[in-house]
C-alpha cells in the first residue's frame, strides 16, 4: 500500500480514441496510472485525446469528451496510447500518423493495442522493431504493402520493444503491465503479481 509524500506525479499519458473504440482495452492501464489500486502511488494523470471536441463513442456506447484534440495536445506527456477499435483506416487515423512520428521522435512511450497496432503497421512502423498483433495473417492483410516486418513479429499477447508496445485485442492485461513496465510504474514484483491475480482472477490468500 502507498503512503503519503511519495513522488510526485510525472507528467500525462495520453489515451487516443477514435469513434468506436474498444472501451475494454484500457480498463485495466488507466487506473493503473492514475490510482494504482492501492498497490502502488498514482504516477501519471490520464488524458484523452480525439480528432475533434465533440463526445467520442465506444464500442460499448460509452460516450466521452476529450481533453485535447489531435491539433491541441500537448508537446510534454510520457506516453502515448493508441486505443484499439473499428476505425483506424479511415481520414481521422491517417491524422494520427505526424502525432506517433512525433512521439517516437522524442522517445516517449508508444503503445498500440488491436486494430491501432495494424495501423501502426501500415503505416511503416512495425518494420525494424519487434512487435505483435491480431495475428500475422490479420496484421499483413491490414498493413498491406508497406508492411515487411514479418520476421520480427512475435505470436504473443504483448511485445514490448523498448519504448513501442504492441499487444492484441485480447492482450490488454499483459499490455497494462508493459506499458506500466515502460514508465518505470512500480517494480517489477508488484507487475508480477497484479499480471497473476488478472490472468487468475483470484486475489492471493493471506
Amino acid at each position: 500500500m502507498h503512503t503519503e509524500g511519495e513522488e510526485a506525479l510525472r507528467g500525462e499519458v495520453l489515451f487516443v480514441v477514435i469513434t468506436e473504440y474498444a472501451d475494454w482495452e484500457f480498463a485495466l492501464l488507466a487506473p493503473g496510472l492514475r490510482r494504482g489500486f492501492g498497490i502502488w502511488a498514482p504516477r501519471y494523470e490520464v488524458k484523452v485525446v480525439a480528432p475533434d471536441p465533440g463526445p467520442v463513442v465506444s464500442i460499448g456506447g460509452f460516450r466521452c469528451l476529450p481533453d485535447y484534440t489531435f491539433d491541441t495536445l500537448p508537446d510534454d506527456y510520457a506516453a502515448l496510447i493508441l486505443v484499439g477499435g473499428m476505425n483506424w483506416w479511415g481520414d481521422e487515423a491517417r491524422r494520427v500518423v505526424p502525432i506517433v512520428q512525433q512521439a517516437l521522435a522524442r522517445e516517449r512511450v508508444v503503445g498500440a493495442i488491436c486494430d491501432a497496432s495494424a495501423f501502426l503497421g501500415a503505416n511503416g512502423f512495425l518494420n525494424n522493431v519487434s512487435h505483435t498483433s491480431n495475428g500475422l495473417a490479420y496484421l499483413r492483410d491490414k498493413a498491406g504493402s508497406a508492411y515487411t516486418g514479418a520476421a520480427k513479429y512475435k505470436h504473443a499477447p504483448s511485445v514490448r520493444d523498448n519504448n513501442l508496445i504492441t499487444a492484441g485485442g485480447v492482450g490488454f492485461i499483459d499490455f497494462t503491465c508493459d506499458v506500466l513496465a515502460a514508465l518505470k510504474v512500480t517494480d517489477k514484483k508488484n507487475l508480477d503479481q497484479f499480471r497473476a491475480v488478472c490472468h487468475s482472477g483470484l486475489f492471493p490468500e493471506g
